[in-house]
């Protein structure tokens, strides 16, 4: 067995957390010599694209959802678009194939996009999702993601494989047979020693209209706050900017090491529930309150969850109001040496083809 010697590291376009993600992945790859590519669309190829401006990418096919804002038919409309998915991910493999072939790629790693796979090289997939919350059709999807992670020769789950981690049921299902490693946590991001200037960070991203919903929300709320000092960061890339206030800064996009310094800059983290946000502040021993987008039922899952084990308090996007955050000071927060971080000790052959 011996290190790769092309990797191609492919993640899912859906928000920004998958590709983020990824940032600690490549470096990894490159720290070893690794040659590596980078196969996506969308935001999630321009973040690794700003982060990785030297590295080949290959575009693939869009696999942007849109959301209903009815929790009626949420489900019902993802599940509609998930035949074009398909469709798309076929697609997708054909490329990744050609791109294989055509530049000696020796291991894929996929972050939850199915269509980035090759049956002639090593492919594993990064999932903390090997089940899936998604009320009626939990176990359609469940069945469906399963039969897709099948595929792959390794599942990795970004995660500790420990009762007490940080995904709980959703990275255990009986219905995945292939090898599953549990890699530790992945975080773009480092503890800094600074003073904590910022009173309350906000970072949003995901589907629309909801991330504009949270953002519309969150900008009256801190313009109100006239004595506390508010950043926000929008996550988006072709809108134009915002105007800041007296008391609340605004930005559309950071690359990592500038968010790096807000984060730890900050005293209180105000963002979704996402897994790969969950993990940054994990990383990072933040004190956080979340706000899950709506219907999404691994959020809302992980909500709770860090919420009955007293780390951080939430609300529905719904119901929030800005007294809610105060609660945050009841609960520990995260304590980052509680959590192995990538790559992990365990593993010492992960990258091993």
């Amino acid at each position: 067995m011996a290190l790769p010697t092309h990797v191609l590291v492919s993640p899912l376009n859906w928000g920004l957390g998958h590709a983020s993600r990824c940032v600690p992945v490549i470096a990894h790859c490159l720290k070893l010599g690794c040659k590596v590519s980078i196969a996506s669309d969308g935001n999630a190829l321009k973040l690794l694209r700003d982060e990785f401006p030297s590295l080949q990418t290959l575009e693939l096919n869009s696999s942007t959802v849109t959301y209903s804002k009815s929790g009626l038919f949420f489900y019902l409309k993802l599940i509609l678009q998930g035949f074009g998915l398909q469709k798309r991910a076929h697609k997708d493999e054909q490329l990744v194939e050609d791109y294989v072939q055509k530049h000696g790629v020796d291991l894929i790693i996929s972050d939850h996009r199915f269509g980035a796979f090759s049956s002639s090289v090593k492919s594993v997939i990064i999932c903390h999702q090997l089940q899936f919350k998604a009320g009626l059709f939990s176990l359609t999807s469940s069945y469906f993601n399963a039969k897709q992670l099948n595929r792959f020769d390794e599942v990795w789950v970004p995660d500790t494989p420990d009762q007490q981690n940080l995904s709980g049921i959703l990275s255990r299902s009986q219905q995945v047979n292939v090898p599953i490693k549990f890699i530790g946590i992945l975080s773009r991001f480092k503890n800094q020693e600074t003073q904590k200037t910022i009173d309350y960070l906000a970072i949003i991203s995901g589907p629309e209209p909801l991330r504009t919903q949270l953002e519309d929300k969150l900008i009256l709320s801190f313009k109100a706050l006239r004595s506390k000092s508010c950043v926000l960061v929008r996550g988006v890339y072709e809108k134009d900017s915002l105007q800041d206030s007296a008391n609340l800064k605004i930005y559309n996009h950071l690359k990592s090491e500038e968010l790096n310094v807000l984060i730890n800059q900050s005293k209180l983290v105000i963002c979704r529930s996402g897994y790969s946000s969950v993990m940054d502040l994990a990383c990072l021993g933040k004190r956080a309150f979340f706000i899950p987008t709506p219907h999404q039922g691994e959020q809302e899952y992980l909500a709770k969850r860090l919420e009955q084990i007293n780390i951080a308090p939430f609300t529905s996007q719904n119901n929030f109001r800005m007294d809610d955050v105060k609660k945050s000071q009841l609960y520990s927060g995260f304590k980052s040496e509680e959590f192995t971080e990538f790559p992990p000790p365990q593993h010492p052959e992960l990258l091993e083809v």
